[in-house]
């Protein structure tokens, strides 16, 4: 099960409290990285999810705690009555929870503050903040702000109430290979896109973002060996983009956590590159990052690792490793590279 935190705004919420749907804002004139960024975030989610929606204008507040109940889709409709948005990426969802009295945002800032929430210490300032209207929480994260509404409703029977009327709705099954960001207002009906092949030029994802939706999407769901081949067949959460420290120096571009006993004993933390030479000076500042974060929380050796996934790495790098690990006994970094073939299938081979 994953939680999520997906923005909103007045106008938006109102018909998602009465549909079951949630839409994150999109149209044709995005840009192509910035319409498969959203895909990437939106595929993040999967039924039975919970999410918090989070109104961020006028006023900013914690809405709600609902349970997803359909796959994501696209539908460029304007089932949302916004004479200036379109929130073509979508999923259905019911009620969780019944909390009347919504949570205001300097309660979940205070949770910031005092490090009891570290995946999400962005959200306030982050100039992609609508860009990305979905974002990840670890279930400890989810568990604060749900004591928040608790708080905010003390008195209320949170198993009390009215259950959202969801439709039974069919999607449209494309594979990501055959979607064209350019062409999103032109898919009107309800369009799930799966990750079997993806888009590419010359073997190589046409963006990063593409990359990382494959990995996302067949992770969560289990598909075409991609687990295997990055070493998460029994990992517990997963986190786009987490920021590693407050200051924000290094962001992971996936972070996954092993558990035993609601304690995390593991990290894996990937870098993804689109078609890039990764060399030492990269590894070595990756590196540095995951040592500082080790310090940070006081984990032993072997406990976390950095994955970086691209095309091609340096042979001085490849030696470099292999040296290290048999000097230092150390195996904290790990080399994969992709390519995608003619039928637009993604092949993640073990480097190092």
């Amino acid at each position: 099960m994953g939680f999520h935190i997906c923005i909103t705004n007045e106008n938006a919420v109102s018909i998602s409290d009465k549909k079951g749907v949630y839409g994150n804002v999109g149209n044709p004139s995005e840009s192509r990285q910035t319409i498969w960024g959203k895909i990437k975030d939106l595929y993040a989610v999967r039924p039975g999810d919970l999410i918090l929606l989070y109104v961020k204008n006028p006023i900013s507040q914690f809405k709600g705690v609902y349970e997803v109940t359909s796959t994501p889709y696209i539908c460029y409709d304007n089932l949302f009555n916004d004479e200036n948005e379109y929130y073509p990426f979508r999923f259905d969802f019911k009620i969780k929870y019944n909390f009347p009295n919504p949570v205001p945002s300097f309660e979940f800032y205070s949770l910031v503050e005092s490090g009891k929430i570290d995946s999400l210490i962005s959200l306030s300032r982050d100039i992609n903040s609508s860009y990305r209207g979905i974002r990840q929480l670890f279930e400890s994260e989810f568990e604060e702000i749900l004591h928040l509404f608790f708080k905010y409703n003390a008195k209320t029977k949170p198993d009390s109430f009215k259950q959202i009327n969801n439709v039974n709705r069919k999607l449209i099954k494309i594979e990501a290979s055959e979607f064209i960001a350019e062409d999103i207002d032109r898919v009107t009906r309800p369009t799930a896109i799966i990750f079997n092949r993806i888009p590419a030029i010359g073997g190589k994802a046409i963006l990063e973002d593409v990359l990382h939706a494959y990995i996302v999407y067949n992770v969560l769901h289990n598909t075409n060996q991609v687990r295997e081949s990055l070493g998460l067949i029994n990992f517990n959460e997963l986190i786009l983009e987490a920021p590693v420290f407050k200051s924000m120096q290094f962001r992971s571009d996936i972070l996954a956590t092993f558990k035993q006993a609601d304690k995390i004993y593991f990290y894996s933390f990937f870098e993804l590159k689109k078609d890039a030479t990764i060399g030492i000076e990269e590894i070595s500042q990756l590196i540095g990052y995951l040592k500082s974060f080790a310090a940070s929380k006081s984990l032993p050796v072997n406990s976390y690792e950095g994955v970086y996934i691209s095309t091609r790495f340096s042979f001085e790098l490849m030696d470099y490793l292999i040296k290290r690990q048999t000097v230092e006994k150390e195996n904290i970094v790990s080399l994969i590279s992709y390519s995608v073939n003619e039928l637009g299938e993604v092949i993640l081979t073990k480097e190092v």
